[in-house]
């Protein structure tokens, strides 16, 4: 990425998990980042953050004051309707972002939502540590299928594995039949590869048994 970087770059952009790699960067390739010669914004986008091990780079805010990091209500807490996010940062870059934004941007209705939601955070965990061992069951059993090439690791709430090959019209007959994942073969590297996001128990039982059913049908 530094090597990417010129006189003109103002923001780089890190995905921490990514998407649609479901992988963490480590929070040294972020101190480098920050602490290297470019004098720009680092803003770590960390929407998957609830479901990695790694850590947040929120602990690097206080130390490098170019990072800013992005979290939500969205994922982990299952609130995407109030369509809330949040920027943690130094208080000048976070002052800056203040002057810019439109008044009155989160109304009282969502404001309280995500207060409710805050208090709660023993339950957001007990969900999590249920999520992440239902995604180790998943990778698993999609690990034991012939025709699947690789699961890759997992930081974030979904799983992308690549197949043999028919990616996409395995994908879209999925959802023809109301298994519902996303194709990801026209992305770079990833070809023959779709993405799942883990769900309860019996939706990973019928994905995986549509999966299985829809690769055979297409076979035959």
């Amino acid at each position: 990425m530094l090597a990417n970087v010129t006189e003109r770059t103002k923001l780089l952009f890190i995905c921490s998990p990514g998407n649609p790699t479901a992988k963490a960067i480590p929070l040294s390739d972020i101190k480098k980042i920050a602490s290297s010669s470019y004098q720009g914004i680092v803003v770590v986008d960390e929407a998957y953050v609830d479901f990695s091990s790694k850590g947040s780079a929120v602990e690097l805010v206080r130390k490098y004051p170019n990072v800013v990091v992005l979290q939500t209500l969205s994922k982990a807490f299952g609130l995407a309707g109030i369509r809330l996010g949040f920027a943690i940062g130094g208080e000048d870059v976070i002052q800056l972002m203040n002057n810019v934004k439109a008044p009155y941007n989160v109304n009282s209705l969502t404001s309280e939502v995500a207060m409710n939601a805050m208090e709660n955070i023993d339950t957001l965990d007990t969900n999590v540590k249920n999520l992440l061992a239902q995604r180790e069951v998943v990778a698993q059993k999609l690990n034991d299928l012939d025709f699947i090439v690789k699961v890759y690791p997992s930081d974030s709430n979904f799983l992308l594995f690549r197949l043999k090959s028919k990616a996409k019209e395995i994908y879209k007959t999925m959802a023809d039949r109301g298994v519902v994942t996303r194709y990801r073969g026209s992305e770079i590297h990833c070809d023959e590869c779709i993405r799942v996001t883990i769900g309860k128990d019996e939706e990973n039982n019928k994905f995986i048994e549509e999966l299985v059913k829809v690769w055979n049908d297409l076979s035959a």
